[in-house]
Formats: structure tokens, sequence, C-alpha cells
């Protein structure tokens, strides 16, 4: 196990994590994971997360010299990586991606032996103002890393938000033949947003439960979980994670490298506890034609790209209120790994979550992945590191 800090680009810093296995790098700007490695089956160390061509590595955009090229779009760049967004994606407000964070600490957990990192960030803004804790925690056992953030409201009014998760994932994991599985049900796809430049490929505001069978916008369907060659399309989809489960997931397999990224939230009953129900999918297939993705408005698209994830409603919806001084927590793990059974690489029928694994199934052949389900390790040392005034601080 490791944990130390990494200086970056200029005045940037992030933090690498390590169990041996996989390697996880945290940005300061914006607590970015632009990494979570792991070796595949050739020897290669390979990251799943994509790192766009237009990300940038000043200090912000603000005094970059080609800050202009951005436009209104200053999020992007910070783009690409995984990332948790609160309140809300916004241009014109501090939100967790868009401003810079600070480690407070960092270490070796005792009962396990895993990592961890906490890190703070708080906005000040004049109807905006709440503050983030975030610790992220690196297992010795199993591949993942697990995220634990807590929301505080510290203005005076009620503060809105619809906070998500989002993992960006590019070459050379994302690929041709890359398939999807997931829990999720109760499938949307959406229109593209107003300051998006794109094209849908499926048709929006229609319900449909098999990832499998998503409707055209052309008429007919096509298998949405598995990525074509490039269709000029981008798509956003979101899905539900049905009421029964106490985990939502989804997977992303490429057969050729035998890896998986798999992505889980909980869904606990559990009032200080705010749960990401919806499992998001955004297929970029060339289709963005915007700046920067394209070098000019409506122009070649540069970046294709799968992204998934899990949020509490639609682009533009507002889903979670905080009354002033009240909490939340929100929590996710993202692991990559690989696998040994070549079956596996033509999809799973079925996936089971236990407390302590997962278990993926096609006919006799299963894949076991050991994981915290429950997030009680991260939980516990959360409580361990922060006490609550009442038990003494």
């Amino acid at each position: 196990m490791d944990i130390r800090r990494l200086p970056l680009w200029e005045g940037r810093n992030a933090t690498i994590m390590s169990n041996g296995e996989s390697y996880a790098v945290i940005e300061d700007q914006g607590e970015v994971l632009i990494e979570l490695s792991n070796l595949i089956k050739t020897g290669a160390r390979v990251n799943p997360l994509a790192l766009p061509y237009f990300r940038g590595t000043g200090s912000g955009v603000l005094s970059d010299p080609n800050g202009t090229w951005y436009s209104m779009k200053e999020t992007l760049y910070q783009a690409g990586g995984a990332y948790f967004t609160f309140p809300y994606p916004s241009e014109e407000r501090i939100t967790s991606n868009n401003t810079y964070w600070m480690v407070r600490r960092y270490g070796t957990e005792e009962a396990y032996g895993g990592v961890w990192r906490l890190s703070t960030m708080k906005s000040r803004e004049e109807g905006n103002r709440y503050e983030l804790t975030k610790l992220d925690y690196l297992s010795p056992d199993n591949p993942f890393l697990y995220t634990l953030v807590n929301i505080r409201n510290n203005g005076d009014d009620v503060l809105e938000g619809s906070p998500a998760f989002n993992a960006m994932l590019g070459s050379p994991f994302f690929e041709t033949g890359v398939f999807m599985n997931t829990n999720g049900r109760h499938f949307t796809c959406y229109q593209r947003g107003v300051r998006e430049l794109a094209e849908n490929r499926l048709k929006p505001n229609l319900v449909f439960e098999d990832l499998r069978k998503a409707p055209l916008l052309s008429g007919g369907v096509t298998d949405a979980s598995l990525v074509p060659i490039p269709t000029g399309s981008y798509d956003y989809i979101l899905g539900k994670v049905p009421s029964k489960d106490k985990t939502g997931w989804i997977t992303v397999t490429n057969p050729n490298m035998m890896s998986v990224l798999l992505a889980f939230t909980p869904v606990l009953d559990d009032e200080s506890v705010f749960n990401l129900e919806n499992v998001s999918i955004t297929e970029n297939y060339l289709g963005r034609i915007d700046a920067p993705w394209a070098l000019f408005d409506g122009g070649t698209s540069q970046v294709s790209s799968l992204s998934v994830g899990f949020n509490s409603g639609p682009k533009g919806t507002r889903n979670m209120a905080l009354i002033p001084g009240e909490e939340k927590k929100i929590m996710y793990a993202l692991g990559f790994f690989n696998y040994d059974n070549p079956r596996i690489s033509l999809g799973f029928y079925s996936g089971e979550c236990h407390s302590d694994s997962f278990t993926f199934k096609r006919t006799k052949s299963a894949m076991h992945i050991k994981a915290d389900t429950s997030f009680a390790r991260i939980r516990k040392l959360y409580t361990d590191l922060i006490p609550r005034p009442e038990e003494g601080e």
C-alpha cells in the first residue's frame, strides 16, 4: 500500500494511491480522478478514464492564454476522468468540479491496511453556500476506490441541487465492441442540451426496459449497451435502480482486453444518506460538434467517449433539498480489473450483488469480484476521522 502527494502541471497537484495492483490519481483541481489503472493480461498498465485533448494544464481557464477558446464551457478545462458534481453542472456558480479542493489529511487505515485521503471545499457564494468533505479509500484486498462525500448547507436558505457521479471513458479501453451491463431499468433517452451541438441516434422521451432494445430516432431498435463503430451521434440515457435492490451498479467490459470497469453505489434506508438511484449513460460516438469537442462550433468532432455513473435525476432538474445546517452523505465506488474466463467476453446473463462481492454469470460461467458493497469500511473510517460533536469534538 502506498499514498503520496504528486506535483502535476502549473500550480496543480494530485494524490496517488496504490494497493500494488490498482493506481488511483486524484487531482486537487476539481477533485477529478484522472487515473484508475491496472495491468491487463498482455502486461500493459491501462487507464480506462478519458483525458480529452482539450483538458487544461494551467492553474485555471481564466488565466490560460487560450482561455477564450473555452467560451462559456469553463468546466471543460478539467474535463475527463471521474468526478462528483454538486450542486449541479453550472458555468455561473461554484460547483464541486470547477474549483480547488484542500487535501486535509491522508494515511493508512489500521483495521484492513487500506490507504485514505480526506479533502474539503467550501463555497461562500451568495445563495450557494455549502461545504463538502470527501473521503477516498483504496482497499488492499479489492480493486475499488471507495468515496464518501458529506454535504452541508452553510447558507440561510434551502439549498437545491442534483448531485451526480460520472466517469468518462476513453481510448484504449473504450473502443468498438465494448459492452455494458447494469441493474438499471425503465430507461429513458433525453434530447441534447441547449448548449450542445449534436444529433441524437435514440428516440427521446420514451421509456423502455431493455438497454439492448433502445428505440431509434429513425425507427426500429438498436443495442444501446454495445459500442458501435462511430455513428456521429450523442445520446444521454437514464435508468432507474430497481426499488428491491440495495445497490445500483453498471459494468463496462472490453472483450479484447478481458477487463471490466465497475461502478456501484449503495441504496440505503438511512436518513443521513442521499441515494443516487439513477444509472446514467452518455454515448458520444463522435457526435459532439460544439467547441471544444470540435475545433469550432459545427466542426469535426475530435472526441469519442462513453460516460457512466449515477445521479438523482435528469440534467437540469433539482432533486435534492437541504435546509440550513442540514447534512447528507453520498457514496459510490469505481474499480477496474481483469477476468480469466473468455466466455465472459460474450456478455453476462445476470449480475448478483452480495455484501462482500459481485457475481456475474453467463450460463455455467461466472466471474466473482470482492467488494464492500455495504460501504461499511469507509463509513466506519469517516466516523473515526470526523467524530460528531457529541462524541467529543
